[in-house]
């Protein structure tokens, strides 16, 4: 079927190119093109089909691909000491979240994960910024990702997250003061290379496992895309045990 529907908008793209077009004479291109409206007309779902069936193909070896890169990412996590973390820091499953701050799906993300995580004691969550919803979000990450350098770093992703209003420097600052870290290095700290570095970083890796929006999580090399409460999130978490 699908090389039909190829061979006729073939030829109907031959008919559409001036100089293949003029080779035929008008009753030809009217006889072809009979030919191809009857067709549509009496095979319509059948071309449907076709074509749905070919794009769920293609979705399918993709996400096929994505999940190849997904379990390799997991893997290299392992050493990988730059990265976020809250849980069990040498949990039997890693689950990743990328996430943005401007994200309210991503707040409550939060408060779900911390749910899962009073019943598990075995879990290590890693928390990966992908600031996508505008100049802001970059901000906030870069200022979050600096408390880390203050071993402050959930106290304050989880302020600044939960803050309602403009993530700019002014209610940065604020919260920074709240959480009680040290200001003057945590601007120094936001600006530094190592973490502009590792926000492209992580951008990458987000554009590399095809996650493109916020939150997106990677489950023991399993990629979950969008918002999931924590009895889903548990659900997963038996299932992979299970294995």
């Amino acid at each position: 079927m699908k090389y039909i529907i190829l061979s006729l908008f073939s030829v109907m793209l031959f008919l559409s190119a001036p100089a293949q077009a003029q080779s035929l004479t008008d009753a030809q291109k009217a006889e072809i093109k009979t030919l191809f409206d009857e067709y549509l007309a009496s095979s319509g779902e059948q071309v449907l089909k076709s074509v749905n069936d070919y794009q769920s193909e293609l979705a399918r070896k993709d996400q096929e691909s994505a999940n190849e890169k997904a379990a390799e990412f997991s893997k290299s996590l392992k050493n990988n000491t730059s990265l976020p973390v809250i849980g069990n820091p040498d949990g039997d499953i890693t689950l990743v979240e990328f996430f943005d701050y401007n994200c309210g799906y991503c707040r409550r993300a939060l408060d779900e994960l911390q749910k899962v995580l009073v019943d598990d004691k075995n879990l290590k969550v890693v928390f990966m910024d992908m600031p996508i919803l505008g100049p802001s979000s970059k901000l906030a990450a870069q200022w979050s990702l600096a408390a880390q350098e203050q071993g402050k770093y959930f106290e304050y992703h989880q302020a600044v997250l939960n803050h309602n209003g403009q993530k700019d420097e002014e209610s940065l600052e604020k919260i920074a003061k709240d959480v009680g870290l040290d200001v003057k290095k945590l601007k120094k700290d936001a600006a530094s290379d190592g973490v502009a570095k590792l926000i492209d970083e992580n951008l990458g890796q987000a554009q590399a496992l095809n996650i493109r929006g916020t939150p997106g999580f990677v489950i023991a090399g399993q990629i979950y895309p969008g918002f999931m409460p924590a009895d889903q999130i548990k659900s997963i978490l038996k299932e992979q045990r299970s294995k």
